[in-house]
């Protein structure tokens, strides 16, 4: 197998290193099948078969991307996840792209695991050539993240640190609020669709309903307005949503 980086394959530091990707995955032949793909696209690849093995692996290793099994022994695949969201794995960014790889084809778990802040989801038996452009994808969409604070009335979001703040209180909210609510304040009063915020926020709309949106919108207003905020994100009728800017 050709092991030398393809034309399209990623791009490497002045010192020759190649990006490292961890594969946790507990099938070996599943492993072996993305190593080779993966390495051959031009990625280092190494790889832990259980989620506790994963998570030393993400502190000690520093990978650039997880390509995450769902269904694993020790540390379960979504446990693992939320671990990288919450901060809890030393050293380790919270944006960290992760791809789920998973068995599971309900709608239910891809949207748990995207709520949860996977940047993608591919459903087994899947394609290696497919896995590689996803990876390739999710990389370039990470790219460098905005790091200044937003503020919208008495909305500030911290991207630095995953926080949106009412005034003085803090808004508990999942990593996908807290990336659809970021989005919105970084377009005030720009109106969006559904299909809109699924393209730009969950990255896909073809396989997540509309309704989605509407849940999750549902549910930052109510934190927010608990948090005895203004309701912020108005509902445009026949079109969608924005954040609006108060008087």
């Amino acid at each position: 197998m050709n092991t030398s980086s393809p034309a399209h394959g990623p791009s490497q530091d002045p010192g020759g290193a190649r990006p490292r990707v961890l594969v946790v995955d507990d099938d070996q032949g599943i492993r072996t099948v993305v190593r080779w793909q993966l390495s051959d696209s031009g990625y280092e690849v190494i790889e832990a078969a259980d989620g506790q093995n994963a998570l030393t692996k993400i502190a000690e290793e520093s990978p650039v991307l997880i390509v995450l099994d769902l269904s694993l022994p020790v540390v379960g695949g979504l446990d693992v996840l939320r671990s990288v969201r919450e901060g809890r794995v030393g050293g380790t960014p919270r944006d960290l792209p992760v791809i789920i790889l998973s068995g599971r084809d309900g709608e239910t778990d891809r949207i748990i695991g995207l709520d949860l802040g996977a940047d993608d989801y591919l459903v087994k038996p899947f394609s290696p050539g497919e896995l590689a452009a996803r990876v390739r994808s999710v990389l370039r969409r990470a790219g460098p993240r905005r790091a200044e604070a937003i503020a919208v009335g008495p909305l500030r979001i911290e991207p630095t640190t995953h926080e949106a703040w009412v005034g003085d209180t803090r808004v508990d909210l999942t990593p996908k609020e807290f990336e659809l609510i970021a989005f919105l304040a970084a377009h005030p009063r720009h109106v969006f669709t559904r299909r809109q915020l699924l393209e730009q926020v969950w990255k896909s709309a073809e396989w997540l309903g509309e309704a989605t949106v509407t849940e999750h919108i549902h549910r930052v207003r109510s934190k927010m307005e608990s948090a005895q905020g203004p309701r912020l994100i108005r509902t445009v009728r026949g079109v969608g949503y924005q954040l609006d800017i108060p008087a």
